[in-house]
């Protein structure tokens, strides 16, 4: 759970892996052995016998088979319950473009999103062709970060002949492959994202076959705005949301809106250069741009949002002449770290070839050069001048900094649109989920996916963002219910936020600039000394969100080690000298055990300002809605108790 970076109520991928190793192996599970005699292709996975794999070659060129093949890779849940043949099944895949289903994401589904679903139906994810283990496609300098047109052209000619061969109608015609080869007579889809595409199309291209839909953030690409200028014109809105729900941000920022405009147009005039240490303890040579706020730094969510939340205090500290918040951000999210060479999670090269010829672009896909430049200029010319509070010019920026023009402009790429626009579905049930803080694909986006499936339903689930069956119970329980009964019932859960979003009120350079915790018991403190139990509370829980998407040792703010350690039931973060504030320094251990209570605790030694060194008791619930973490010290020789928000 503490890993995750994406919700405080979902399991992470290493909980859902022990809970399969825990399970039947698929090949002796009740159902298992009849799946396999009918598919007559799968075996019990090499890497995890609780899945059958299998590949299943289909044609390269649909339109012109010429002996070449795609070999997919399969991967099936099959049904945990009694009965030897299951009810039906629900295919999955995953987004992007560039991302495979069975490099993990499965676990979160079998496991979290669709377990009493899979007592019935078998689980069927599918790697899209040319990624995962799918024939992935693997263009090294694009994949590695290079130079962005020039790899996408080097991309597009190694590829080929084969470089129109990847768009969402050859996917939609391949899932329909695999549900013949299983012989499933009607299936339900669910696909978040881009994966929303795929599902959409498949319905439209195959509607009788389709029993059900679920559509979670799905990209709406037919039909949308090229420059997608929707992102940032959400981007007050989360900001707004985000802080406001926080009480220790909402306290002290009383106008997010008008202060990340005003951030904007700061950045616009005056960029803010430095040295960034970013969560891993990396160092930076950055320049943080309106660019890279609206590009970069909004995206970042590892930790519930830790981008549009920080964003406001740490805009009133640059304000004060400290840059080392804003600095911290940007350092997370530098561009120059490229995407990482994991081709097996996610291959750039079929992002390219996926979204080339699926996608909406403001020129003539098969144009000369010069003729596709010239429409592109002309378009953006034509753009307004602000998206929301965000300039064009610092929007669509070029390369890998903004992505406009798309790198698809390198190359001549066939135009072959998932489904024609004002294509409609009739007579297939849709679930159509989107997430209040969603930026990827804001909830107006979303929201499309209800005029092209007629019969369909959109639900908004409260401060979640994007793939929002994943950020609280509520998504599971609502996805499940509509496959199972093909009605979403009461959705009343959507309307309680999931989860507690905290966000520091401020960020002090030093303890008389911090505001003072809420005296609840003992000794009456001074000021200051209410001022240190913020302090104290706030090195350890910045400490351990910006360690929820590192992997392994990270540092605070200021200074100072974060260790993480996986525990029995639990997590354990060792804080080692660790400063939030330049004259506090935090060390020693916080704990908590995931009983369903969530509770932290710790003993920590905090020494400062001057040479003064107190041990404090940290208790509380940490990210829980309504939450509190109960600071305890020594005052003049008696117990004191203070709160500060845990949320």
């Amino acid at each position: 759970k503490w890993r995750s970076g994406s919700s405080a109520g979902a399991p992470t991928t290493q909980e859902l892996e022990a809970r399969a190793r825990s399970a039947t192996p698929a090949a002796v599970r009740p159902g298992g052995a009849d799946l396999m005699d009918t598919a007559r292709l799968l075996v019990p996975c090499e890497e995890d016998p609780t899945f059958l794999c299998g590949t299943l070659p289909v044609p390269l060129d649909r339109r012109s088979p010429d002996g070449r093949v795609v070999n997919l890779h399969v991967e099936v849940f099959p049904h945990t319950g009694q009965e030897a043949k299951a009810d039906g099944a629900v295919f999955v895949t995953c987004g992007g473009p560039g991302c495979s289903i069975t490099s993990g994401p499965k676990y979160g589904f079998a496991f979290f999103v669709l377990p009493e679903v899979a007592e019935t139906r078998d689980l069927v994810f599918i790697d899209q062709r040319g990624v995962g283990l799918s024939d992935v496609i693997n263009c090294p300098a694009l994949q590695a970060g290079g130079p962005l047109y020039q790899s996408a052209a080097g991309c597009h000619n190694l590829l080929g002949d084969t470089a129109d061969l990847y768009s969402t109608t050859d996917v939609a015609d391949d899932l329909d492959d695999v549900r013949a080869a299983f012989g499933y007579q009607q299936i339900d889809v669910f696909g978040g994202s881009y994966a929303g595409a795929d599902m959409i199309t498949y319905a439209q291209r195959y509607p009788d076959r389709v029993r059900s839909a679920v559509l979670s953030s799905p990209a709406i690409v037919v039909g949308t705005d090229p420059f997608y200028s929707y992102a940032p014109e959400a981007m007050p809105g989360i900001v707004a949301g985000v802080c406001g729900r926080s009480p220790a941000c909402a306290a002290l920022n009383p106008d997010p809106t008008q202060s990340f405009a005003a951030l904007a147009h700061s950045l616009r005039n005056d960029p803010v250069s430095g040295v960034g240490v970013d969560s891993a303890g990396v160092s930076h040579e950055i320049t943080v741009t309106e660019n890279l706020l609206s590009n970069f730094i909004m995206y970042l969510n590892g930790a519930h949002f830790t981008g549009p939340g920080e964003i406001t205090p740490a805009t009133t500290a640059l304000r004060r002449g400290d840059p080392v918040p804003l600095l911290r951000l940007a350092a997370d999210v530098d561009p120059a770290d490229g995407f990482g060479d994991d081709l097996r999670s996610f291959s750039v090269g079929h992002a390219l070839a996926r979204s080339c010829v699926d996608g909406v672009l403001p020129w003539d896909k098969g144009a000369p050069p010069s003729a596709r430049a010239a429409q592109y200029a002309a378009a953006f010319a034509a753009e307004p001048a602000f998206y929301g509070p965000i300039s064009k010019q610092a929007w669509a920026a070029p390369g890998y900094h903004g992505f406009q023009p798309a790198p698809c402009i390198a190359s001549s790429w066939e135009d072959r649109p998932m489904y024609p626009e004002g294509a409609r579905v009739d007579g297939v049930p849709t679930l159509v989920l989107g997430g209040e803080y969603d930026l990827p694909v804001p909830e107006s986006v979303a929201r499309l996916a209800t005029d092209v499936m007629v019969d369909s339903i959109f639900v908004s689930i409260t401060a979640a963002g994007h793939d929002p069956q994943f950020w609280s119970d509520c998504g599971p329980e609502l996805v499940q219910r509509f496959i199972l009964e093909l009605a979403a019932g009461d959705t009343s859960c959507a309307d309680e936020p999931a989860g507690g979003w905290w966000v520091p009120g401020s960020f002090p350079t030093t303890v008389a600039d911090a505001p003072a915790a809420q005296q609840t018991g003992g000794r009456l403190a001074s000021t200051n000394t209410r001022r240190l139990a913020t302090v104290a509370a706030w090195t350890v829980m910045d400490s351990v969100q910006h360690n929820f998407y590192i992997t392994g040792d990270s540092v605070a703010l200021r200074g100072g080690m974060v260790d993480y350690e996986p525990i029995d039931n639990g997590a354990q973060w060792t804080l080692g000298d660790a400063h939030f504030t330049e004259d506090v320094a935090v060390s020693g251990p916080i704990t908590v055990i995931e009983d369903g209570s969530d509770v932290f605790d710790g003993e920590f030694t905090v020494t400062g300002p001057g040479s003064r060194t107190t041990t404090v008791h940290l208790n509380g619930r940490f990210l829980i809605d309504g939450a509190d973490m109960t600071i305890t010290f020594d005052v003049g020789g008696r117990p004191a108790t203070f709160t500060v928000p845990a949320y």
